[in-house]
């Protein structure tokens, strides 16, 4: 290992930070030759790379990159950044390298070997500690690297990897890619991966299980009134589907009921779901499992609750058809609708009046299976979205709802390196 290890470099360590700084600080040093490696590149670097061919010759500067938008989007590199090393490299007759997939970072600064882990932007911030090494620093690079490269005796012909050239026509259809859908800011995206590693929204609901308040709507047409338009528009009545009867199943030793079920939907919310209001619920990403296990059993309490009430409820049914029937039948006897009339007589019998009136009442009153139909419980997750983390209300908002909990360290100082980052 030669101890010339460049500026502000430590000589004594192998394991090392490849930073930006670091990495142009030794492209600029190189004199001889520079070979560089990687998904993309920032436009420091790029303009590092620039001066480099405006100093070496022509063929000393060799660029690899994975020319893909998903780079950009993933932090490995910026769209100017590869157009600036693009158009530097056409300036002077040379050419961009193109390799699929690169994942990994290798610079060649004269007899100086670099070999990194780029640092993915959208993840975390890049560090310049060396005490946080994502790179290993050698001297020549191994005979093997090199012939990978075209760096050995034989030159291009052995050279495996940035054999195809970056043609204008790839640079425009990551223009056009990356307009369409360009990347979200790091340090946002970043805030979002920390609160959606937090907590998600969640929305919890239970519909359909309210029988007891189910109403009936009577048509006026029905009440003897269709003989007057403006009154049938106007006027309309319900009737209670079940007044005093408990629907109620038995399980083990539990009784399901109307009201045990919005116990346990309340028992969810109090004891998993935590409200910012103007926002909706969120639950703690530590208790989603919990909650998932208790939304189950409140599943299992519904379908059961309907299958169970289902022949009682359709008792009720029956029953309240037929109460109303004979209630309105005396009414339609003397004054009966034309919907009745135009397919019976002028006067129809009571038997023909009460057919036809137990029809209609079938569909206003529907029956048991559509209403238990209604039943169910929903769970929805969705992640935080992008406008609330420049939101600063909704930021104090899920400080105040969660106090003391450890979440809000990268929500505010997310351009911050990953060696800086403080809990707030």
């Amino acid at each position: 290992m030669m101890d010339d290890t460049g500026p502000g470099q430590d000589s004594r360590r192998s394991l090392t930070n490849a930073s930006d700084d670091r990495l142009t600080g030794l492209v600029d040093g190189a004199s001889r030759r520079v070979v560089f490696v990687a998904p993309g590149l920032s436009e420091a670097l790029a303009d590092a790379l620039a001066r480099a061919w405006r100093r070496l010759e022509q063929d000393a500067v060799s660029v690899v990159l994975d020319v893909d938008p998903e780079v950009c989007r993933l932090g490995y590199g910026t769209l100017e950044g590869l157009e600036n090393v693009r158009a530097a490299a056409a300036a002077h007759g040379a050419l961009v390298s193109h390799q699929p997939g690169l994942r990994i970072g290798l610079l060649i600064a004269d007899d100086h070997t670099l070999v990194f882990s780029p640092t993915p932007l959208l993840i975390e911030a890049g560090s310049q500690a060396p005490e946080r090494p994502n790179a290993i620093e050698l001297g020549p690079p191994p005979s093997s690297v090199a012939q990978d490269l075209g760096l050995g005796p034989r030159g291009a012909m052995d050279r495996k990897i940035g054999l195809d050239p970056l043609l204008p026509e790839r640079m425009a259809a990551v223009r056009r890619d990356l307009d369409a859908a360009p990347p979200v800011k790091f340090d946002l995206a970043r805030r979002l991966r920390v609160f959606t590693s937090r907590f998600q929204f969640v929305e919890l609901e239970m519909t359909g299980c309210n029988l007891s308040r189910r109403r009936v709507s009577i048509p006026a047409k029905l009440m003897g009134l269709s003989k007057s338009p403006e009154v049938e528009r106007r006027f309309q009545t319900t009737f209670d589907l079940i007044e005093k009867a408990q629907l109620q199943v038995r399980h083990s030793d539990r009784r399901i009921t109307e009201s045990s079920l919005a116990d346990g939907r309340r028992a969810i919310v109090r004891q998993y779901l935590v409200s910012l209001p103007g926002y909706g619920s969120v639950v703690l990403r530590s208790r989603k499992e919990q909650l998932l296990e208790a939304v189950a059993v409140l599943r299992s309490d519904v379908d059961r609750f309907a299958r169970g009430v289902t022949a009682q409820l359709e008792a009720i049914i029956q029953q309240g058809r037929a109460s109303v029937c004979e209630a309105l039948l005396p009414t339609l006897e003397r004054n009966p609708p034309e919907a009745c009339t135009k397919i019976h007589s002028a006067r129809p019998s009571r038997e023909s009046l009460r057919a036809w009136l137990g029809a209609e009442l079938e569909r206003c009153f529907g029956n048991a299976k559509e209403l238990i139909g209604d039943m169910q419980v929903t769970l929805v997750f969705k992640d935080v979205a992008y406008e609330s983390l420049v939101d600063p209300k909704f930021l104090d908002i899920a400080r105040r709802a969660m106090p003391g909990l450890d979440l809000m360290h990268l929500e505010f100082d997310a351009a911050a390196s990953s060696d800086s980052r403080r809990c707030a």
